[in-house]
């Protein structure tokens, strides 16, 4: 990995499921051993474990997709209150 600047792994399976067990099972401990990879998830979501402990949960607030959290935001209390009125109705009388 330092000799050639590895910084990831891409994997193909030759014989399914038994390729990615075998990985699992025989060079994980080995990356491990190394100090190539850690014993455990270091945080709770991907975003965490892929950017560390700076990372966060979410994007930061400079981040292009931040701007989009607002907009998801009031798409969900639309989502709520069309839903909250559909409820209340009673039955319809002919």
């Amino acid at each position: 990995m330092e000799e050639a600047d590895v910084d990831g792994f891409n994997l193909a399976y030759a014989v399914t499921p038994g390729t990615f067990a075998d990985f699992v099972d025989l060079v994980v401990p080995e990356l491990r051993e190394r100090g190539r990879l850690p014993d455990g998830p270091t945080g709770t979501t991907l975003r965490e474990r892929l950017h560390g402990p700076g990372g966060g949960p979410r994007v930061r607030a400079d981040h292009p997709a931040a701007e989009y959290r607002e907009l998801a935001a009031q798409e969900r209390r639309s989502a709520e209150g069309r839903r909250g009125r559909r409820e209340v109705r009673g039955p319809c009388r002919g």
